[in-house]
């Protein structure tokens, strides 16, 4: 619905409408465009002009007949009889006072209303993808430790601030912490402080009342309000507009909100978390972010580090993403052959975590058969000798032999998919209550091989 209220015309002798007008102006949801008067006299002229209603001896002359979704007749001896036989299919017409029936409609009205606000929320809430704590994927030491700081700021109402470059997971973070927190079961809105401009983001935040500007045919809540009770995940906010800066500020010391074009101010409780892969200190010198915001949210940060410098984690998250290919695009795997994770391994990953879930998900629709391959990779990742890793910390041994490089990898890549491959059938044991049969058909693996493999593990 495009509107937040009900547009109606009232046809009637406008000198005897005055109370009526006045009753339905206290109804919430519905706007008078105006009067619709066949034979008007100076005494219903004059109460038109006072309640700054138009008055219409018939609807062709009606400017907003488009747009008006009832006719109220509070008598039907004022509208001429070509006008009733000529009316709009889209306009409802409503016989007599009408006001139960109206305020019935209006009623409807603003529960529609109710729930389209709901699915705003929702929509800004869950996105494509339902993320979880568990969804930290990885073994490393940083991540391990990203963790432990996750669970330790999660109780808590400080501003935390994530730092990283771009794909690295800030906003899986964002939402582990909302996930471990006492908010989990309010909302999560996150929105993206690049895609919008300076202006077009205040009101995004912050709301807006009716013509506070071109365009603003109705209230709208901002993501502030709508988070209320929950969390705000501010991503790449070193790219806020210093003015839009001294306002979020200004609602981290207050809790304030105050819609634009509107006077009235509302209290609110929200958890903010922001992101950025721009240096702040570099920025708060340049003066392009407001030190004193910085400080504001500097009291918690944590740093996420790029995925070249966290290579063990690599396994872990390739097998991650092919299981949700998987899902995604209905079609069994087997795995990784060892060459094709040998690449993955060598390649530098500018990209990161989202480079590498791109990557794994065109592996699966490219794969001829149940196993990704080197040549199933883009090009620049299955040319690990042109993309090797210069990192002078690698997360794994690796030697001044390439050769030696890539075997201590596989190594560890064959340990990673004997823990990965285990835990994934004691999941599918355990959604099945201990059926083997029902785990064969959950995982599409055939029971032999599911059986041989439970021996391998001694499940």
């Amino acid at each position: 619905m495009k509107r937040n209220t009900m547009r109606i015309l009232v046809a009637g002798p406008a000198r005897r409408l005055g109370l009526f007008l006045k009753s339905l102006n206290v109804l919430p949801g519905v706007e008078v465009v105006g009067i619709l008067d066949a034979r008007p006299d100076p005494q219903g002229l004059s109460l038109a002009r006072s309640l700054k209603l138009p008055i219409y001896v018939n609807l062709h002359d009606c400017k907003d007949l488009p747009s008006i979704q009832t006719l109220l007749a509070y008598d039907l001896q004022a509208i001429r009889k070509d006008d009733l036989a000529r009316l709009p299919k889209s306009m409802t017409l409503v016989h007599g006072s009408g006001l139960s029936l109206l305020r019935r409609a209006t009623g409807a009205l603003n529960k529609s209303i109710e729930y389209r606000d709901k699915f705003h929320t929702v929509k800004h809430s869950y996105g494509q993808w339902v993320h979880t704590a568990d969804e930290l994927i990885g073994k490393s030491g940083h991540i391990e430790e990203v963790k432990q700081l996750v669970r330790k700021v999660a109780p808590t109402p400080t501003p935390v601030l994530l730092l990283g470059e771009t794909g690295t997971g800030k906003d899986l973070v964002a939402r582990s912490i909302h996930q471990h927190s006492l908010l989990k079961s309010k909302p999560f809105i996150a929105v993206n402080c690049t895609a919008l401009t300076g202006t077009l983001m205040e009101s995004e935040l912050f709301g807006y009342r009716k013509g506070a500007f071109t365009g603003a045919d109705e209230d709208r809540k901002g993501l502030l309000e709508e988070a209320d009770g929950g969390t705000l995940f501010l991503d790449e906010i070193g790219d806020m507009p210093l003015e839009l800066q001294s306002k979020l500020l200004r609602f981290l010391q207050t809790g304030e909100v105050r819609r634009v074009g509107s006077t009235q101010i509302k209290n609110v409780r929200v958890r903010v978390i922001a992101a950025t892969n721009r240096d702040m200190e570099q920025a708060t010198e340049e003066n392009s972010f407001r030190r004193d915001l910085y400080y504001r949210f500097n009291t918690f940060t944590i740093r996420l580090c790029p995925l070249r410098e966290r290579r063990e984690d690599i396994p872990y998250l390739a097998y991650h993403f092919l299981t949700r290919a998987e899902a995604k695009l209905n079609k069994k795997m087997e795995g990784i052959s060892d060459e094709a994770m040998a690449c993955l391994g060598a390649y530098a990953w500018p990209g990161n975590i989202r480079e590498l879930s791109n990557v794994m998900e065109r592996a699966v629709i490219l794969a001829q058969d149940s196993w990704v391959r080197p040549k199933d990779l883009p090009q620049q990742v299955n040319a690990p000798q042109e993309a090797r890793i210069t990192t002078s910390h690698p997360s794994f041994p690796c030697t001044d032999g390439d050769g030696e490089c890539v075997q201590a990898f596989i190594s560890s890549k064959d340990r990673v998919m004997a823990t990965f491959e285990r835990k994934e059938m004691e999941r599918y044991l355990k959604n099945a209550g201990g059926n083997v049969s029902e785990a064969c058909r959950l995982s599409g693996i055939p029971r032999r091989t599911f059986y041989r493999k439970m021996q391998k593990y001694g499940l």
